[in-house]
C-alpha cells in the first residue's frame, strides 16, 4: 500500500487531509492520490488535443512554436521544481500544472471570447471562461479511452487548482483560501478566489512565469518583434532569453517564499518586471497586426460552426426521439458519439451541448469541420 509522503513544509497538502473525490475510488497500492490524478490527466483525450491548440499564434506551421500542451508541460515541470525546493507536495503541483489549461477553446483567448459571447447570446446560464470550463472538462466532459463514464473524478485540491489558476490576474501576493469553496457553484474568475493550497498558488504564479518569456521567443521566431524591441530594463532585471527569465523568476519565487513561508509571491522588483514584460507582450505581440488580422476569420469560423450545429441538432428533436436526423458528414458521427458519451439531460439546452463540443476542438479540427460542412464537394 502506498504510504503518505513526508514533507518538510508544514503547509504541504497531504492526501490524508484531502477533501477527496466526488466518487470514491479504491486506493492504489503504488501511487499517491495526486500521482493518480497526474496520470488520469495525461491519458485523457482533452490533454492530447492540447498539442493542436493555440498558445498565441493561430494554426502555427512552425513545429518550434509553443502550443498549449507544451505550455502545460512547462508549467507542471517548473511548478514541481518550486514545490521540491519549498518542501511542498510535488505531485499535487504537477497535476494542477498539467490540467490547468484543459478548458481552453480553439484559437486561444480569442476563441474563448467568441464562445463567451455566444453563451451570452444563447442565454445560457454560464459565463464561458477557460478556468470554469476547465473544471467542467475534468468533472464531466473528459474521456479516458473506453471507461464507461466521462469525467476524470479528480481530487478536490486538483480541481480547485484548475478553477482557481486565473491566468489573467496579476496580484503579487497569494495566500491560500482557507474557507471551503463549492467548486461547482463558481461561475466567474472573481468567485474562484485564491487556490486552497500553497501548491495551487505556486501553479498560478508559475503559469505567468513560463508563458511570458516563451512568448517572446516565439514572437522573435515569427518575426513579430526584434530583440532590441524588448525593454532594456526588463532584460536587465530578468534576463536576455527565456531560460534566463524563467531561472531568475523561479529563484526569486523560491527565495521569497522561503523568507515568507505563509504566502506565495515574487519580490516587488521581480514581480514588477514580470508585469512590465507581460504588458509588452500584450502591446507588441498579442495585439500585433499579424495576429489581429486573423481574429475576424476565427470569430466567423466559430460562429458559423456554432449556429450550424445548433440548427442541425434542433432538427433531430433530440429530447423526444433520437439523433438519426443528423447529416451524414463524418463530423456528425463524432458529434453524436460525444452527445451519447456525456449523457446530457433534458434540461441541457442544445446550445450548451454545441458549446461544449466546439470548446474541445483543436484549431485544425475547426477548419476541417468548416471544410466538410460548408465547402461544396464534387460527386465521384
Amino acid at each position: 500500500m502506498q504510504t503518505e509522503m513526508i514533507f518538510t513544509n508544514k503547509n504541504a497538502a497531504t492526501q490524508t487531509k484531502s477533501r477527496g473525490r466526488v466518487s470514491k475510488m479504491e486506493a492504489d497500492p503504488y501511487r499517491t492520490e495526486y500521482q493518480r490524478d497526474i496520470h488520469r490527466i495525461l491519458y485523457c483525450q482533452p490533454f492530447r488535443r492540447l498539442r493542436h491548440k493555440t498558445q498565441v499564434f493561430f494554426l502555427p506551421n512552425n513545429d518550434h512554436i509553443c502550443t498549449r500542451i507544451e505550455h502545460s508541460l512547462h508549467v507542471a515541470s517548473a511548478s514541481r521544481t518550486v514545490a521540491r525546493q519549498l518542501g511542498l507536495n510535488e505531485d499535487l503541483t504537477e497535476a494542477i500544472g498539467l490540467g490547468h489549461d484543459l478548458g481552453h477553446a480553439p484559437f486561444g483567448h480569442h476563441g474563448e471570447d467568441v464562445l463567451k459571447h455566444l453563451a451570452q447570446k444563447s442565454r445560457l446560464n454560464i459565463t464561458f471562461q477557460h478556468e470554469m470550463h476547465g473544471l467542467r472538462v475534468v468533472d464531466r466532459l473528459a474521456e479516458l479511452d473506453r471507461e464507461p463514464k466521462s469525467g476524470l473524478n479528480l481530487t478536490y485540491e486538483v480541481r480547485d487548482g484548475i478553477v482557481s489558476h486565473c491566468g489573467e490576474n496579476f496580484v503579487r501576493e497569494l495566500i491560500p483560501e482557507k474557507n471551503y469553496k463549492d467548486l461547482e457553484a463558481i461561475s466567474t474568475r472573481e468567485e474562484a478566489l485564491s487556490p486552497c493550497t500553497f501548491e495551487g498558488c505556486i501553479v498560478r504564479v508559475v503559469d505567468k512565469i513560463t508563458y511570458a518569456g516563451r512568448d517572446i521567443e516565439d514572437a522573435l521566431v515569427a518575426g513579430l518583434i526584434k530583440e532590441n524591441d524588448i525593454p532594456a530594463e526588463v532584460m536587465r532585471i530578468l534576463g536576455k532569453n527565456n531560460g534566463e527569465i524563467i531561472g531568475t523568476l523561479l529563484k526569486d519565487l523560491i527565495d521569497y517564499c522561503n523568507a515568507n513561508p505563509d504566502k506565495v509571491s515574487l519580490s516587488e522588483e521581480k514581480h514588477s518586471a514580470l508585469v512590465n514584460l507581460i504588458n509588452f507582450n500584450y502591446d507588441k505581440i498579442y495585439r500585433h497586426e499579424n495576429v489581429e488580422k486573423f481574429k475576424k476569420q476565427a470569430t466567423r469560423a466559430i460562429e458559423e460552426l456554432f449556429e450550424r450545429l445548433v440548427d442541425d441538432l434542433d432538427k433531430t428533436q433530440r429530447l423526444t426521439t433520437n439523433l438519426d436526423k443528423l447529416p451524414e458528414a463524418s463530423i456528425y458521427g463524432v458529434f453524436e458519439k460525444f452527445i451519447k458519451k456525456i449523457d446530457y439531460s433534458q434540461a441541457d439546452k442544445n446550445e450548451l451541448i454545441v458549446l461544449d463540443f466546439i470548446a474541445g476542438m483543436t484549431d485544425n479540427y475547426v477548419v476541417h469541420c468548416l471544410d466538410e460542412i460548408f465547402v461544396p464537394k464534387a460527386i465521384t
